[in-house]
């Protein structure tokens, strides 16, 4: 059974142990079952299972099996709208890297994912479930990486027609609007100024 929401607090946190390489083909033949039966799951660790060993298992292209799996090489960055078997229903935009090396006990050698070249909408999941699975087994959930807009404080003038662009102070809405509309908002203190972090946005994908 796949923990959620109030059933997974105890283990979200949690930084898993590592495995000896038959206890860890036995958790993710349990995790691949799991995943079989979920609709739109295509990645999960032992944790959300109950279970704090490091393993994890990826199903985008074809399975994949990671005991005591570590990222040893990373480059670059890219924003990605994630959701969690942990977590139905809720998504968050996430910064993640766009190329990662990753070694485990179960792989003869280290194996590199790499969306700065050509590549489909499966391989940016597979990337990303990845990601989101070993950061699982260090007690990270999605959450922790919530990518957010920044607002910045300017003494800049704007031209009444020039086009800016604010956020809400939660920081859960934006406009784009001229200065001489955006101005009486920024005003009240409601609204800041932002800059975007101008990196490419993939489709968000099924849940990890």
């Amino acid at each position: 059974m796949i923990l959620q929401n109030k059933q997974f607090e105890k283990y979200s946190k949690v930084i898993c142990d590592n495995v000896d390489i038959k206890e860890g083909e036995q958790i993710a033949v349990k995790l691949l079952e799991e995943l079989s039966i979920s609709k739109n799951g295509i990645g999960l660790s032992a944790p959300q299972i109950g279970i704090t060993k490091r393993v994890c298992a990826i199903n985008v292209k074809e399975p994949l099996v990671l005991i005591n799996p570590e990222i040893i090489e990373s480059y670059g960055e890219f924003i990605f709208k994630e959701g969690c078997l942990s977590y139905p229903k809720k998504t968050v935009k996430v910064k993640r890297y766009t190329m990662i090396s990753v070694d485990a006990d179960n792989l003869d050698k280290p194996i590199v994912f790499d969306i700065r070249m050509p590549n489909s909408n499966e391989d940016i999941l597979e990337m990303t479930c990845i990601q989101h699975e070993i950061d699982h087994l260090n007690g990270i959930t999605m959450f922790d990486r919530e990518f957010k807009l920044v607002p910045i404080k300017t003494d800049k003038k704007y031209g009444r027609n020039e086009t800016i662009v604010i956020i809400s102070k939660d920081k859960k809405q934006t406009k784009k609007l001229k200065w001489k509309k955006a101005q009486p908002l920024v005003n009240t203190g409601d609204w800041e100024l932002f800059t975007w972090v101008n990196k490419t946005m993939p489709k968000s994908g099924p849940s990890k």
